[in-house]
């Protein structure tokens, strides 16, 4: 497992970025495996950003 450490500005970003991907995704009807992942790090930003651990 990795672990990295963002500031909060670095997670928003990243987080922005992540669901601009998924968007992109959705409207094109894709399904790749590549979802799942931008899924899986959209949830543990979100969770991380709102101190939910």
């Amino acid at each position: 497992m990795i672990q990295v450490e963002l500031e909060r500005i670095e997670a928003l970003e990243l987080l922005g970025m992540v669901l601009a991907h998924l968007n992109d995704a959705e409207a094109a009807g894709d399904m790749s495996p590549r979802i799942a992942t931008l899924m899986s790090i959209r949830d543990k930003l979100a969770t991380e950003l709102r101190g939910d651990r």
